[in-house]
């Protein structure tokens, strides 16, 4: 007589449990743990490749600061002209950039957010409106993010929407301010489908992850 798998005094199992409760045969128990197991590790492998796809940029030289953004759906590019990082991608129908590069701001003392950065970002307007064509702005205001204060411009100009934000380290530190731009344009005169709408949501956040220093917010 075979020996039980299980002793005495750690029983019954869940087989017998369930023959007992339901009337369910010990095989068909075993295939429904089999199927609930399947279902957990493929659960696992939808779930993963979504959280490790987060990458953390960190620009270790002053001004330090870092960027988090998926690389399924942004890489680094060379940075053009004075920018300290570039981040480029494609979707669909959708390119999208983003970039960081230094703010030199006029000088000033006492409270630079408050006072000087709207000023400049008038400049800044006049500036965009003679350089880019059928310019359009949609709204400008000031912004706090992830604890820096700063003052962003909204604007379209053609199938192009613009994010441009200036912002500093804290309200009397203009020494370190940074403008980080974002760019998304849409090929063709349709509407943004699925594919570019979350495109869409993957640059905005990775637009608004910056953060001065190492950690990521």
């Amino acid at each position: 007589m075979s020996e039980p798998l299980v002793l005495p005094e750690y029983g019954p199992t869940l087989p017998e449990l369930a023959r007992r409760r339901f009337g369910w045969r010990e095989r068909t128990t075993v295939a429904l743990l089999v199927a609930v197991g399947v279902l957990i590790v493929v659960g696992i492998l939808l779930v993963r490749p979504q959280v490790d796809s987060q990458t953390k940029y960190v620009h270790h030289d002053k001004p330090v600061f870092n960027l988090l953004y998926d690389k399924g759906a942004l890489r680094q590019a060379a940075p053009q002209g004075d920018q300290l990082v570039r981040l480029e991608g494609r979707r669909g129908r959708m390119s999208a950039a983003i970039a960081v590069a230094p703010l030199k701001l006029p000088d000033a003392t006492g409270d630079v957010a408050h006072g000087v950065l709207p000023a400049y970002a008038s400049e800044h307007i006049d500036a965009l409106r003679a350089e880019l064509p059928g310019f359009e702005l949609v709204s400008e205001s000031r912004a706090r993010v992830n604890g820096a204060p700063g003052y962003e411009v909204r604007f379209r100009t053609g199938r192009t929407m613009g994010n441009d934000l200036m912002i500093l380290p804290s309200e009397e530190e203009a020494g370190e301010a940074l403008l980080v731009t974002a760019r998304r344009t849409l090929r063709g005169r349709r509407r943004p489908g699925k594919r570019e709408r979350a495109f869409n949501k993957d640059v905005a956040k990775a637009y608004r992850s910056f953060k001065y220093g190492t950690a990521a917010n």
